[in-house]
């Protein structure tokens, strides 16, 4: 089914695979090179965002490693120095057009978009929700096993244990899971919300079926698409296509296919070095969201726009002030900004 969506996302030209090199976008690019080249059809255009000066956003050597084993004659290199910053160019002239969006890293994609000619954009969001191992994952490593090992009996069961008891030990934890600018009844409703996603199936089919199918999901997504189709572009998320969730659950059954590495073996060991398959790491790009302009706004913030009986100014203020911010604290500065420009918060007639 990956292939099918790909194979149409490749019959709109030019096609754009949005590739970072990670696990995910690398996997795309490479399964969609090896379909057009097998139907006949042009190749997909990688298209790599670099943040110069920014250690930890830099993959330069898996792309290398991924471009070089699959021989592409196009990539398209985009290097930003603060075009995606959450009070930059880009991202206020997005919160001006639509107000505030979740996640707050849609406003920042135009910056991308807009150099791109028309065409199909495939994106690999979705790929760190669908291609997981979840709670069966170490169930299934310890039933696997002929004589396993203490540690993977302590996963096995562990996982293995009913929702009340998961619901328990995260309430002891409710400090460590709820933002420190939350009033209490703010971070007893955002402990609520923990608790219901906390609250997947066992069955690992079912879980996967239902975490694509979960309302943050669909409205992130929603917006995702909704801001490559702004700059006239076919959005193209084929790990968040419900028939290829519903395949791989299929596939997979009621214990799955393994941890999040042996799922990515499993899928596209013919199409990627095994190097670039069983890849932990990860990049991080918080550090490029904010700049001089965001910490002049969050000094001075007069605390408005934002419910007192909810967040705590105070405290917010001092994690938008911190060297590396809290990410959640990300979408409510767009939220303050708007609110300080007359921008509507939210749309009309909803609660």
């Amino acid at each position: 089914m990956l292939e099918s969506v790909l194979l149409d996302a490749l019959t709109t030209s030019p096609c754009y695979v949005l590739f970072s090199g990670g696990r995910d976008s690398s996997a795309l690019l490479a399964l969609a090179t090896h379909v057009a080249r097998r139907q006949g059809l042009p190749e997909p255009v990688p298209v790599t965002v670099r943040h110069p000066g920014v250690p930890e956003a830099d993959e330069t050597s898996w792309q290398d490693l991924v471009l070089g084993h699959l021989r592409l004659r196009e990539h398209v290199v985009l290097e930003f120095r603060g075009e995606q910053r959450l009070l930059g160019e880009v991202a206020t002239a997005a919160l001006l057009r639509h107000g505030p969006l979740w996640p707050e890293a849609v406003q920042l994609q135009g910056a991308v978009y807009r150099q791109l000619d028309v065409g199909a954009v495939v994106s690999g969001e979705g790929g760190d929700l669908l291609l997981d191992g979840r709670r069966a994952g170490a169930l299934r490593d310890a039933l696997a096993m002929t004589r396993p090992r203490r540690r993977h009996l302590r996963r096995g069961l562990r996982a293995a244990r009913p929702t009340p008891l998961r619901r328990r030990e995260l309430r002891r934890h409710r400090s460590d899971l709820t933002p420190p600018w939350l009033r209490p009844p703010a971070a007893e409703a955002y402990l609520r919300q923990v608790l219901a996603m906390s609250a997947e199936p066992l069955r690992w089919d079912a879980a996967t079926r239902a975490g694509l199918r979960a309302r943050p999901m669909v409205v992130a997504m929603d917006n995702f698409e909704a801001g490559i189709a702004e700059y006239g572009s076919r959005p193209v998320t084929p790990f968040t296509d419900l028939r290829v969730a519903d395949a791989l659950a299929a596939e997979g059954g009621p214990l799955g296919l393994g941890d999040r590495t042996a799922i990515f073996r499993r899928l596209f060991h013919d199409v990627l070095p095994d190097r670039v398959l069983a890849r932990r790491s990860k990049a991080s790009f918080n550090s490029t969201r904010w700049g001089p302009q965001e910490r002049e706004f969050a000094h001075g913030w007069d605390g408005s726009g934002l419910d007192p009986a909810w967040v705590d100014p105070v405290a917010l203020r001092a994690a938008w002030l911190e060297e590396d911010p809290h990410p959640a604290a990300d979408f409510l500065l767009h939220v303050a900004w708007a609110h300080a420009h007359g921008v509507p918060v939210w749309p009309e007639g909803s609660s």
